[in-house]
């Protein structure tokens, strides 16, 4: 129970800095960052599905426009791996 909460707080915690007033490549940055610090509060397929609900909720998906679905997953998938997609 513990783990879930942690990842629930992660999740919320990141919410805020992630509204859209915030630059998009500054969202970008902390959504990936997001996921590589909670990667390990819980599954794998758990943090992919729910960063995945988080960028569509507060606007991200939208905001990459029409290739959105493939650069979340490319963040997540280097997230979960510990690589940096932006060196």
């Amino acid at each position: 129970m513990i783990a879930i909460d942690l990842f629930a707080q992660a999740i919320e915690h990141v919410r805020r800095d992630l509204d859209r007033s915030t630059p998009l490549s500054q969202r970008i940055r902390t959504f990936w960052a997001a996921i590589k610090a909670a990667r390990d509060l819980g599954a794998s397929d758990v943090v992919e599905c729910d960063f995945a609900q988080l960028a569509a909720e507060t606007g991200l998906t939208a905001d990459l426009g029409r290739h959105a679905g493939e650069t979340i997953e490319h963040l997540t998938r280097w997230a979960l791996l510990e690589r940096n997609p932006f060196e």
